[in-house]
């Protein structure tokens, strides 16, 4: 499993989508990534990380692959 693969199942579970979701999906890409959508990748995020994120990082998911990178964070 990667990194990616992760943040994939992330976004898809924080946004109720029953279907897998690719590495290359967005924002712009989920119908379902609406701001309350950000709000829940964003509480799903933290939650997996086992902190709050800086406002900067709220800003900066767009992406499952920013999702990633984060997820990323935890790892080193």
């Amino acid at each position: 499993m990667s990194m990616l693969d992760d943040a994939a199942r992330l976004v898809a579970r924080a946004l109720d989508i029953q279907a897998e979701i690719g590495p290359d999906e967005s924002i712009a890409t989920l119908p379902a990534w609406t701001s309350l959508g950000h709000v829940r990748v964003v509480l799903e995020l933290e939650e997996a990380l086992g902190r709050s994120l800086a406002t900067e990082e709220v800003v900066g998911i767009d992406s499952v692959a920013a999702v990633a990178a984060l997820l990323a964070t935890a790892s080193r």
